[in-house]
């Protein structure tokens, strides 16, 4: 079998499957928080613990990557992914759902970085732009799964049958993973653990990563914890929509989801073609991201609702960071290069998603929702922090190649 679908395939499977699990509870939420007669915030906190578990695991897996390869710390890690969504299914209190969804969030906290250092060590960095665009893509999917499919799945089986699936799953992935890819995904002679970590040290102070981090975690950061989860509640709470009709807008936000990867991969890659750099591609999409979060603050829901979908879209370019972090480092540093990066992302993500149903608590409305000022207050919060984060980006220069 030819390289690209050995390699491809297998990770990218697990990119869905985490994206599944990072949207589940959109859908999946609402029957949880009924059997456990959880307020909006203490959702948000249940939901977001899978950011912090990825922020947690970052560092670390960026130091194993680099020492023993993607494909082997991806397999691994998928096994824990697998306890953790079997536990998951069986919890019986807030705190064992808490539990097991950060250790869920461990098993899967590779997904992203793991399949870009091993687009980067295979194919190199000429076509990382659109490997990267069809990777997420793939991803998308997963959110797609995670709307109306994941409704009447829950349905039939129930919330924890859904889970059930889900853990076997990701068991027939890790042992594609670990199976099907290429063994030759890691150095030869690997450096040592004490090296890994004082080069991870100098990515940590580079200007080039701190031109760029501020911008990519504002963008990323808000993008996976709202659309994650506080989409569905808004098409409730907001729009005033049913749960069905809602489970059906999730797809379609997904979708729109998978067209913003597949768009932003094809324009950065057009635009290495072209000679230009990949960040007029990220700085135009994050601008568009910003537009969009204004009209959702402004904007009566009714009218709004299908503002989702660009948001969607132009919330996919936050992926785009990943490539202009690319060409700043060596290819050896790839792992830790991208890990670093997702630690910053993740932990902004978890703040967002959880502080976001926190301030919800703010405006609560009758029904136990919230109302939509909290989310139109929210929303413009939320556009100026963004907002701030362009400046580092736009004042500091690009260092040359």
């Amino acid at each position: 079998m030819p390289l690209f679908p050995r390699v491809f395939i297998p990770f990218s499977a697990g990119y869905l499957v985490s994206y599944l699990i990072r949207v589940i509870n959109a859908v999946a939420g609402e029957p949880i928080a009924a059997e456990f007669d959880l307020l909006p915030g203490e959702l948000g906190f249940l939901t977001s613990v899978y950011f912090l578990s990825f922020a947690c695991a970052q560092l670390p897996n960026g130091i194993l990557m680099d020492r023993f390869g993607p494909r082997r710390v991806q397999a691994a890690l998928l096994l824990v992914g697998c306890l953790g969504t079997l536990a998951f299914a069986r919890a019986e209190s807030f705190a064992g759902l808490g539990v097991s969804r950060f250790v869920m969030g461990l098993g899967l906290a590779a997904c992203l970085t793991a399949p870009l250092t091993a687009y980067r060590l295979w194919f190199g960095v000429e076509r990382l732009s659109m490997v990267t665009g069809l990777h997420m893509a793939v991803g998308g999917l997963g959110a797609f799964l995670g709307g109306a499919p994941t409704d009447a799945l829950i349905r039939l089986l129930g919330w924890r049958g859904v889970f059930d699936v889900v853990a076997v799953v990701l068991l027939i992935t890790a042992a594609l993973t670990f199976f099907f890819v290429p063994k030759r995904d890691y150095p030869s002679s690997p450096l040592p653990v004490s090296t890994l970590i004082r080069e991870l040290s100098r990515i940590l102070i580079a200007k080039p990563f701190w031109r760029l981090c501020p911008l990519s975690v504002s963008v990323q950061g808000i993008a996976l914890s709202v659309g994650s989860l506080w989409a569905g509640p808004w098409l409730r709470d907001a729009a005033g929509v049913s749960s069905q009709v809602a489970a059906i807008w999730m797809s379609a936000i997904a979708v729109a989801l998978v067209v913003g990867f597949l768009l932003f991969g094809w324009l950065g890659q057009r635009a290495a073609a072209r000679g230009l750099s990949s960040e007029r591609v990220f700085l135009a999409g994050s601008l568009g991201f910003l537009i969009v979060q204004i009209l959702m603050a402004v904007l009566p829901p009714q009218t709004a609702a299908p503002l989702w979908l660009a948001y969607a879209v132009f919330g996919s370019v936050g992926v785009t960071s990943f490539v202009v972090a690319a060409r700043s480092f060596p290819s050896a540093m790839a792992g830790r290069v991208n890990t670093a990066l997702n630690f910053f992302i993740f932990v902004m993500a978890f703040l967002i998603q959880w502080l976001f149903g926190e301030f919800l608590d703010l405006f609560p409305a009758s029904d136990g929702g919230a109302t939509a000022a909290g989310y139109r207050w929210m929303f413009a919060i939320l556009a100026l922090f963004q907002a701030v984060t362009f400046v580092p980006f736009l004042l500091w220069r690009r260092p040359e190649a």
